[in-house]
């Protein structure tokens, strides 16, 4: 895991521990109350000013401590259940002896009940707060969703093999897709060395790369010796920079000094890494918490429309209900996009005929008016009812609230060159070419803009572009 995800990754922690810390006080209030209807020798709750400036003085230090007990790092160093249980026992017990010592100190007049059940409160969030995204993210790197995919490019040597022996070990290890040969090994496929049961197959040589980013996902690819010569690789860098996949050049300690442009750590193994506009993780993180919770509200909020939605194509047209659709998504993984059926059954089976009326340049496939589509598949469409499935994406992880659009498997395996880059983020319902435009643009300039999004990504623009959707879609603008 790069140093730069695994800082997110602890700020992440730490802020939904202050979510943790500032919901505990209330539900300590809470508890505080129905004890003193159950218990007479409960006291009266105390004065709000002395409650509030404790906890402003206990937020900080709780903190502290978390950081102190490695507990905000639970992504890379994952506890057995009872090892997490011993941690934050120890956490609680130090600090319950600060939280008496700023009472003291302070001269607040606190109920010791009302502190029991602030710690209580905090025991049972922290811990189930930390089960519950250590579990998801284990689901969904079981599932493939977030594991990343990293090709090695080299002669497989010691190092080589104890890079994929420590990755191997990782909490969440990558998936190693194999290893390319260097140049000068065209006429000798080395065997990787035989204590390296964790080293992956020989693929090709290092002048397959371009295709072998075009054909299947990859995140990262990783340069050994002697292929860790950026200079000597420009091609290769080119390939990786089309599409925006990060290379690191493994080097040595001892060239930490003058490595360039950046030095980061993989597994504990030091690179030089070459990406293109690098986001902040800890922001990327925020964006892929909060997408499966908006989603969830909006299929709650949304589910009447929905159900009618379900009622009228069943009325008109029947089962089934959804179009499913084989996509490309993060660095071209495929995953099944969902949509309100829109057109006649065995509609795919006649889009070879309509071929020539073809209206989109590039490989996208949009027709006018297109004879499959029914009437009210037509209304689904230009009122954007059919895209509500998709949230259901969002809330398994394959797609993003914003992001570019993603593509069928066929359409994007025909773009090439730097237009492939849109892949580096994950694709989402609504973005630039949704708000700019839609289907009245070029392709190039769908395409221009899905860069321009990746580029200048913030959570700003993010949330420009859902407040933004909104209008455009009841505008109906470019849609068809």
């Amino acid at each position: 895991m790069h140093a730069s995800q695994t800082s997110g990754l602890r700020k992440l922690h730490l802020a939904l521990d202050v979510v943790a810390i500032l919901a505990s006080m209330g539900l300590a209030v809470l508890v505080q109350q129905r004890m003193q209807t159950l218990l007479s020798f409960v006291k009266d709750l105390p004065l709000f000013s002395d409650y509030a400036g404790l906890a402003y003085l206990a937020l900080p230090l709780w903190l502290v401590l978390i950081v102190a007990f490695d507990l905000h790092t639970t992504f890379e160093r994952p506890r057995p259940p009872g090892a997490l249980l011993a941690d934050l026992a120890k956490l609680h017990l130090v600090a319950f002896v600060a939280i008496s010592v700023v009472q003291f100190t302070t001269q607040a007049t606190v109920n010791r009940s009302l502190v029991l059940a602030f710690m209580s409160s905090t025991f049972c969030l922290m811990y189930l707060q930390r089960a519950l995204l250590h579990g998801w993210v284990r689901y969904q790197h079981r599932r493939g969703q977030n594991r990343m995919r990293v090709l090695l490019v080299g002669q497989p040597t010691q190092r080589m093999a104890a890079f994929a022996r420590d990755a191997a070990s990782a909490p969440l290890p990558p998936e190693l897709v194999g290893y390319l040969r260097p140049r000068l090994m065209d006429g000798n496929l080395s065997i990787p060395p035989p204590d390296a049961p964790d080293m992956p197959p020989c693929i090709g040589p290092v002048s397959d790369l371009p295709t072998i980013l075009h054909n299947q996902p990859v995140d990262h690819v990783m340069f050994f010796p002697p292929c860790n010569r950026p200079e000597d690789l420009k091609q290769e860098l080119r390939a990786c920079e089309d599409l925006g996949v990060a290379a690191s050049f493994s080097v040595s300690l001892v060239q930490l000094a003058q490595a360039s442009p950046r030095v980061t750590s993989a597994f504990e193994h030091p690179f030089v890494t070459f990406d293109v506009a690098p986001k902040r993780a800890e922001t990327l993180a925020i964006k892929h918490g909060l997408d499966p919770i908006l989603a969830a509200v909006a299929i709650i909020l949304l589910s009447p429309v929905m159900l009618v939605v379900v009622l009228l194509i069943l009325a008109t047209m029947g089962a089934p209900l959804l179009f499913v659709q084989e996509r490309a998504g993060l660095y071209g993984r495929p995953f099944r996009m969902y949509k309100f059926r829109s057109m006649c059954r065995g509609a795919e089976a006649q889009r070879e005929a309509l071929s020539s009326q073809n209206e989109m340049g590039g490989p996208v496939f949009k027709v006018d008016r297109d004879p499959r589509v029914t009437p009210l598949g037509r209304l689904l469409r230009r009122t954007s009812l059919d895209e509500l499935p998709q949230l259901f994406n969002v809330l398994s992880g394959s797609m993003s609230l914003v992001g570019p659009r993603p593509l069928p498997l066929s359409e994007q395996q025909q773009i090439q060159g730097w237009q492939r880059r849109r892949l580096s983020m994950k694709p989402g319902i609504t973005c630039l070419w949704q708000i700019g435009g839609r289907n009245d643009l070029e392709f190039d300039e769908w395409m221009l803009l899905d860069l321009q999004y990746i580029d200048e990504w913030s959570l700003g623009l993010d949330l420009t572009i859902l407040l933004r959707t909104l209008p455009a879609v009841l505008s109906r603008r470019g849609a068809k």
